[in-house]
């Protein structure tokens, strides 16, 4: 019988992201295992977005080691992680349809959300993963945030990612909303045995299965 321990899903270690103006994260160690919900918590300037962006292989930390689902180079990591919602970089647009939002989205990610090339997630598998129920004619910007969230996880898990990343995911809901998307990220992560991750203020108790928690004290020059 072996005696490997498994490979982790997100194992990183002493990261750290530096730019002209100072550190933006720094002294993180996050590790993951798939079928894991993930939270990254910390209050504004700690920096969770550029962390998620990070351990989506988007950015590249200045100090510490990464891997990702055993991959190293960023290419593959990007190759493996889905971002659902980050700030100026990934989005749902206002003006579509909860049906366009998800085609255009499939077609980014180059799947079928019918599933007959066998790699992404049905349409409807992707709804009942996040408990999404609003109907494919509404428009994005006359739902409700908590359903636009759900919508925006919904569309990153049509190709099936090996890790999904949400940026911000308590702005704007009451702290039983936030429980009905972190319910959804775990459900996502344990059909599949992916890893899920989400950044929050942590302003009220998180329905992850790990915290890391971000200090401003780390950003700070030594």
């Amino acid at each position: 019988m072996s005696t490997e321990e498994p490979t982790p899903g997100v194992d990183a270690r002493a990261l750290g992201l530096r730019t002209r103006e100072g550190w933006v994260y720094r002294h993180v160690d996050v590790t993951a295992a798939p079928g894991e919900a993930l939270e990254l918590c910390g209050s504004g300037g700690t920096g969770r977005s550029m962390l998620l962006l990070t351990l989506a292989g988007r950015a590249r930390p200045s100090t510490g080691t990464l891997r990702v689902l055993g991959h190293e180079r960023a290419a593959d990591i990007r190759a493996r992680a889905a971002l659902a919602r980050v700030h100026d970089v990934i989005g749902l647009e206002p003006e579509q349809t909860v049906r366009q939002a998800l085609a255009d989205r499939a077609r980014w990610d180059r799947v079928r959300p019918g599933g007959s090339d066998g790699l992404g997630y049905r349409l409807d598998e992707v709804r009942e993963l996040t408990g999404l129920t609003v109907p494919d004619r509404e428009r994005v910007e006359t739902l409700s945030r908590v359903e636009q969230t759900l919508l925006a996880l919904a569309a990153a898990l049509l190709s099936r990612p090996g890790v999904v990343l949400l940026d911000d995911l308590d702005v704007g809901l009451s702290a039983v909303e936030q429980l009905r998307v972190w319910s959804a990220l775990r459900t996502a992560a344990q059909a599949d045995h992916a890893v899920a991750i989400a950044s929050t203020s942590g302003a009220v108790p998180s329905g992850a299965d790990l915290v890391v928690e971000l200090h401003p004290s780390h950003v700070e020059e030594s």
